[in-house]
């Protein structure tokens, strides 16, 4: 059983890293799009673009936080 639980919480640690990096990269990508200026994309796609990262970044932010919860009911 002890094999078990540190599979379990390797597992878990990875998956919760994984989502954690991919929602700074959301953040990242967010603050690009929003702060980068082109000549052929008005500041209202812009800014709709940047608000579409950033609710992914919540949206995966929030999944970390669950997925932390569920890690501590497992364990």
């Amino acid at each position: 059983m002890g094999a078990l639980d540190r599979t379990t919480n390797l597992v878990m640690l990875i998956v919760i890293i994984a989502v954690g990096v991919a929602a700074s990269a959301c953040a990242v990508t967010a603050a690009y799009v929003y702060l980068r200026s082109r000549p052929d994309r008005d500041a209202a796609a812009r800014d709709r673009l940047a608000r579409r990262w950033l609710i992914a970044t919540a949206a995966l932010g929030f999944t970390v936080i669950g997925l932390r919860f569920a890690w501590f009911l497992i364990a």
